[in-house]
């Protein structure tokens, strides 16, 4: 397994900043034949975001993402987006800009990975959560399947309804992200973006969910799932006892890579 830490200057986002890799490498390099890096061989690749407060190194300081993508020979992509709910800010940078567009055409112009819809997939846990539903319901040309583990989903909720009780003390900057624009009805709230999408008959990426039954996100995870399924939108979704940390997305996205995502398990043609 390679782990790459990058360290570049972004054009969307006017400012240095950090991505993290992880790519497969042969399982037995001492006794294996197998050299991964020919020019027709290429890797699915998983987009992994962070949530509140975390950055690109989070996934795999504090998970076997590692491990679990080298079993499923997956390239694995984390990006640092501070606390912007991978959105274009309105007092801050263009990070939903960053992440459909730049991110991506730097990860494909640089590492063998498939530039094909059916190979890429976004996931992320509480603010990443929200991100990869958000960022696949703004380009689902783009993705095949989204997760979200234990994701802060309604956000014109919170906006709202101020901080979530049992939730982290310090708030997010809403008013940094949507200014004094309302958030409910439009794109950004996840309750209305998908209905919209289902009934305009767009191929929506699969959806997958996930919250532990004590985390303080649990009832606003239900109300999504519930929503979604009163239209119509195809979404899988489970739960486990666990609240709001590690010990919960470890075996949680193990899970997702082992068996929820659409995985060939070896090199693809991209």
């Amino acid at each position: 397994m390679a782990l790459i830490d990058i360290k570049l200057f972004s054009q969307t986002l006017h400012t240095n900043t950090d991505i993290r890799v992880v790519l497969p490498t042969p399982d037995e390099p001492f006794i294996s034949d197998d050299r991964p890096f020919y020019s027709d061989r290429k890797y699915q690749v998983l987009y992994l975001l962070h949530g509140m407060h975390g950055d690109c190194t989070v996934w795999t300081r504090n998970t076997g993402i590692e491990r679990y993508a080298q079993e499923k020979c997956l390239c694995v992509v984390s990006a640092s987006v501070t606390n912007s709910c991978y959105l274009n800010m309105e007092h801050g940078s263009d990070f939903m800009t960053y992440m459909l567009e730049e991110l991506p055409t730097f990860i494909q112009q640089t590492f063998p990975v498939s530039r094909k819809r059916e190979d890429t997939f976004i996931a992320g846990l509480s603010m990443g959560g929200y991100g990869a539903f958000r960022l696949a319901g703004e380009r689902p040309d783009l993705f095949a399947a989204a997760v979200s583990l234990s994701g802060g989903l309604d956000i014109a909720g919170h906006r709202t309804d101020g901080r979530i009780e049992g939730g982290p003390k310090t708030a997010m900057p809403m008013n940094d992200i949507f200014g004094d624009k309302p958030i409910k009805g439009t794109d950004n709230d996840l309750f209305a973006l998908y209905p919209r999408l289902h009934k305009e008959g767009v191929d929506l990426p699969k959806l997958f969910m996930c919250c532990g039954t004590e985390d303080f996100l649990y009832q606003i995870n239900l109300r999504f799932r519930d929503a979604m399924r009163a239209e119509g939108i195809d979404l899988v979704y489970d739960e486990g006892p666990g609240i709001h940390n590690w010990d919960f997305w470890d075996p949680w996205i193990r899970k997702v890579v082992a068996e929820w995502l659409p995985l060939k398990g070896t090199f693809v043609e991209g």
